[in-house]
């Protein structure tokens, strides 16, 4: 790729989707200057030491899927692949009220491996079955084009349409949109309902294979990334809290920070959440009317994060699902990372947490120790030795019908200003995917207009 010297693009905020802008720019041969507001990066996706442990402890479960193609490739361009690890394909079992079903891909080829974990799972009866095939292959065949009219109605309402009952949407369906999309099947657009499942179902065996970090997330994308950046003539600023965008004659020329202190840049791009970026306007112009204005209404979701240490183990798989219980997911964290323990350290993963983010710990500790025992026989014998609770009350954005309009292009009308973040249109939903490819884009485009 052709290389544009003398060239420094100013970036706000220090998350994936900043990383991967950097990184990005850094391949064509811009400089990028990265800057953070506080001491660490990686944004949601971090990391922390606990104090009693002494282990680097994830602020919640991440995971990624094999379709996730620019965020595996941004790993390994950062040098970290061998942190993380990808099942060959679809397989965890799923609990429900101590009955176990398994969802697990068979030796076949392309999107019938994936078709044939429904064969054995037991949450389903026949009929059902029958029905979720039906469904499958009429989002096969829907278009999902500029002129759909997917996104102004919720996934439930189209699967009711097509034939689906509360048996298949609750025990299969919702099983995948809400720890996905984090919000429940009610509540999420049919256009990315749809979108998720022609990615992930229907493509080809490894795409909806599951994949693990094994090191904790801060050192995973952020102190590698930073090492890469670094590296290569590019700059990490911790610290800096960014107050606006300095225009000269009608472009962007850098940035203003709270200490009044001005860098320079050729271009910024403002990687951080919609909410942060739309201050950092200058109030009173047609540009922010005009573009800028339906980022105001981006609405979050939260997720819970369970972490307990036991002093033995209590659970045997890697991961499990469960149905009908306020568990959702857990993960043996102890396992997944390798981890030299005599217990165990599990997480359970509340997606779409609005009835847990405002439980105090102590209600939250009853309520979870008490449904690990009643899932977990092994656990009625273990003792508690540690627990904690991770509330992240804005860790992704709502996708409800009528949000696509809300999701902005990385490249705006304001000369010199780039948008990146999962947020941004990229077509996929809040993922570690969706911020690498927004920032790819964004990379790609100044790389376009300075060239031009």
């Amino acid at each position: 790729m052709q290389t544009l010297p003398n060239h420094t693009v100013l970036i706000i905020g220090g998350g994936i989707a900043g990383l991967a802008t950097a990184v990005r720019l850094i391949q064509i041969g811009i400089k990028p200057i990265v800057l953070e507001k506080r001491p660490f990066l990686g944004g949601r996706a971090y990391s922390f030491t606990d104090r009693d442990t002494g282990t680097e402890i994830d602020n919640g479960q991440h995971v990624f899927i094999g379709a996730c193609d620019h965020f595996q490739q941004y790993i390994s361009v950062i040098g970290a692949s061998n942190q993380v690890r990808l099942e060959k394909r679809i397989g965890f079992p799923v609990l429900k009220h101590g009955k176990v079903g398994w969802l697990k891909a068979r030796k076949l080829p392309g999107p019938l491996a994936n078709l044939s974990a429904l064969f054995g799972y037991k949450h389903v009866g026949f009929i059902g079955k029958f029905r979720i095939l039906w469904a499958l292959l009429s989002i096969k065949t829907a278009r999902l084009g500029p002129t759909s009219t997917h996104d102004r109605f919720s996934f439930d309402d189209w699967l009711r349409d097509h034939a689906q009952t509360n048996e298949t949407i609750q025990n299969f369906w919702n099983l995948i949109i809400l720890p996905s999309l984090n919000d429940n099947i009610e509540s999420v657009s049919a256009h990315t309902g749809i979108e998720l499942f022609k990615v992930a179902l229907l493509g080809t065996a490894n795409n909806p294979a599951m994949g693990i970090p094994l090191f904790g997330l801060s050192t995973l994308v952020g102190e590698n990334a930073k090492k890469f950046i670094e590296g290569h003539g590019g700059e990490i600023r911790t610290g800096i809290n960014v107050q606006s965008l300095e225009i000269t004659k009608g472009r962007i020329s850098g940035i203003r920070t709270s200490k009044d202190q001005l860098i320079e840049g050729e271009a910024v791009v403002s990687a951080v959440p919609a909410s942060a970026m739309t201050p950092l306007l200058p109030s009173g112009s047609r540009v922010k009317e005009d573009f800028f204005t339906p980022a105001e209404s981006v609405r979050t979701a939260p997720i819970v994060a369970i972490h307990i240490w036991y002093d033995r183990p209590v659970m045997t798989d890697k991961f499990v699902a469960t149905i009908d219980s306020p568990l959702q997911w857990v993960f043996n964290d102890t396992d997944l990372k390798s981890l030299n323990e005599k217990g165990q350290h599990i997480v359970i993963s509340l997606s779409g947490a609005w009835k847990w983010q405002d439980k105090s710990k102590k209600q939250l500790r009853e309520i979870f120790t008490e449904e690990m025992t009643n899932t977990f026989p092994a656990a009625k014998d273990a003792n508690v030795e540690k627990f904690a609770v991770v509330k992240m009350l804005e860790a992704t954005f709502q996708v409800a019908p009528n949000s696509r309009k809300q999701r902005l292009s990385q490249r705006t009308p304001l000369p010199g200003f780039y948008l990146a973040g999962d947020w941004t249109d990229t077509g996929w939903p809040s993922t570690m995917e969706s911020a690498v490819r927004s920032g790819n884009l964004a990379a790609d485009y100044i790389a376009e207009d300075i060239r031009r």
